[in-house]
């Protein structure tokens, strides 16, 4: 499998892989020193997101990683990642705010009245189902790491207040727990960004929160020549699993947004049932998110990434995707050059057990069972 995402001709000094390594490209990332230094590092393929950084920023980035690529003799493949239909904020005076615990802030979507709150006010793009938002409901921001809690709700307000605090920004995702429902098709960013990501002529294209085999028709009929990847971020993508994993060319276990969508003890056994569908339906599994979350600012992994790492080789993952370790990172070589080598001793355990386990078939058929 993957050779469907690459072409294996690994640096000479590594050995060769069958679980892909895709790196996340920043805004800082477009430059000809970082990009060479992660092809030579192993990186098989880059992602791009679409909903950061020009359209302009983008096509020098992918110019320069043919470019570099072809230097180094190796087939590296490009993603771009259509991120349209999360749900993010807007409407925050001069574009950001910190938010104290203990402060109070106003939610509003479409014409609601956010009050007189300045910077405590801000707008859902998407609407919320008001019949699933009661007192006590978390709604969270980047990640989960800025929480608030749902004091009073209406369909056009919900009156919060902070939980955790910190800085908030235009554009930030957020998710209210189990209320928010993504709407079918592609919105109009999603078909600009399609377009020019075709353009460029990438090789793949994620859709963020695919959540039915329609959605997979609707891009396979804008690029029908691209490889398509659903991005598995809400319970109605994972109630639609077997339909999308043959809709769709691949699908990515997106575990930073379905980690706030479904509780968080669920999303390792999600994981395995996604990996698994994609096995039985002989499309791309990627995994995605805070493999090596610790590396941004330090030199080295935990262990507990480590492990991450290496059991999701041994399910039989296609490719691993690292985002902030590669995207704004201090140290996004170390971090390539870390999974690359986890990868390896992890597939070099799986040709082990393999070999065991033929070896031992051989022995039964032979009318000799092993002990």
């Amino acid at each position: 499998m993957y050779g469907r995402l690459t072409i294996p001709s690994p640096n000479p000094a590594h050995l060769p892989r069958r679980t892909a390594i895709i790196a996340t490209m920043g805004a800082n990332s477009a430059n000809r020193d970082w990009i060479r230094d992660m092809i030579a590092g192993g990186v098989d393929m880059f992602r791009f997101s679409m909903v950061s950084g020009s359209h302009e920023l983008h096509a020098t980035a992918v110019g320069l990683v043919r470019e570099l690529a072809a230097e180094h003799g190796r087939a590296v493949r490009l993603m771009a990642d259509l991120q349209g239909r999360k749900n993010r904020i807007a409407g925050l005076p001069g574009a950001k705010a910190v938010w104290a615990d203990g402060d109070h802030v106003v939610l509003t979507h479409g014409e609601g009245d956010a009050g007189n709150l300045g910077d405590h006010a801000v707008r859902s793009r998407l609407p919320w189902r008001a019949d699933l938002v009661r007192p006590g409901t978390a709604v969270l921001l980047d990640d989960g790491l800025i929480e608030l809690s749902v004091l009073r709700s209406s369909p056009g307000e919900l009156r919060c207040v902070v939980v955790s605090g910190g800085a908030v920004w235009n554009g930030q995702g957020l998710t209210i727990q189990g209320a928010t429902d993504i709407p079918n098709g592609l919105n109009d960013r999603d078909i600009d960004d399609l377009r020019f990501a075709a353009s460029l002529g990438v090789d793949a294209i994620a859709l963020s929160f695919a959540n039915s085999a329609q959605d997979g028709n609707d891009l396979r009929a804008l690029t029908p020549d691209a490889i398509l990847i659903g991005k598995m971020e809400h319970p109605a993508g994972l109630a639609a699993l077997g339909d999308l994993a043959h809709a769709f060319d691949g699908l990515m276990v997106a575990r930073g947004d379905l980690g706030l969508e479904i509780p968080y003890e669920d999303v390792p056994f999600a994981q395995d049932e996604i990996v698994t569908a994609c096995v039985k339906s002989d499309a791309l599994s990627i995994v995605a998110t805070q493999f090596l979350h610790s590396m941004r600012q330090n030199i080295r992994p935990t262990r507990a990434e480590v492990t991450d790492i290496a059991n999701a080789v041994l399910r039989g993952t296609d490719a691993l995707l690292l985002s902030g370790e590669t995207g704004f990172g201090q140290h996004p070589l170390r971090a390539v050059e870390v999974m690359r080598r986890v990868i390896e001793r992890a597939e070099r355990e799986t040709d082990a057990l393999d070999a065991r386990f033929t070896t031992r078939m051989s022995a039964t058929a032979g009318g000799i069972t092993s002990p």
